[in-house]
């Protein structure tokens, strides 16, 4: 009886010992893992710092109706995004059931949309869900292009002519 006791005893020391093994393992891989997004942080960190200057540039350079334009297209795409959010919520509330002991009045529905109408304003505002971001960046690439190729056409016609 005693040397199952004692036989029992030790597989339970052996088990604990593993599972602290494994545990300190754990620990390790975690602490590389945290280490490593750290650096990438860092690395992702610098090229927004590198991005936000390039963009001060490229506003310096603008000309007044330049930066009405962009600040125009600015408000669009976060106007886009705040309508796009706004029937996002209205669907999810719909999802929602009434409220089945008192009901909901016409009144509450249009305080709910209303509340919900400014809160995706404010949330586009501060940078919603980056829809707004993308849009600004594709257009402005887009229209940077654009203007682009108007140049070297000017350019190529004025070298023939």
């Amino acid at each position: 009886m005693q040397i199952d006791n004692i036989t029992s005893n030790w597989a339970m020391a052996q088990q604990a010992n593993d599972q602290g093994a494994k545990a300190v393992k754990d620990a390790q891989g975690f602490a590389e893992q945290l280490q490593r997004a750290s650096e990438a942080l860092e690395n992702a960190t610098d090229i927004q710092k590198e991005n936000a200057v390039k963009a001060i540039k490229d506003k310096a350079s603008m000309t007044p109706e330049q930066l009405a334009y962009d600040k125009k297209l600015r408000e669009a795409c976060q106007g886009f995004e705040a309508m796009f959010l706004n029937m996002m919520y209205r669907e999810m509330r719909r999802t929602v059931p009434d409220d089945s002991l008192f009901g909901t009045s016409n009144a509450q529905k249009i305080w709910q949309d209303m509340m919900d109408t400014e809160m995706v304003n404010q949330m586009s505002a501060a940078g919603g869900v980056g829809l707004a971001d993308v849009i600004y960046k594709q257009l402005t690439l887009e229209d940077k292009a654009r203007h682009d190729m108007s140049e070297r056409i000017m350019q190529q016609r004025q070298a023939k002519g």
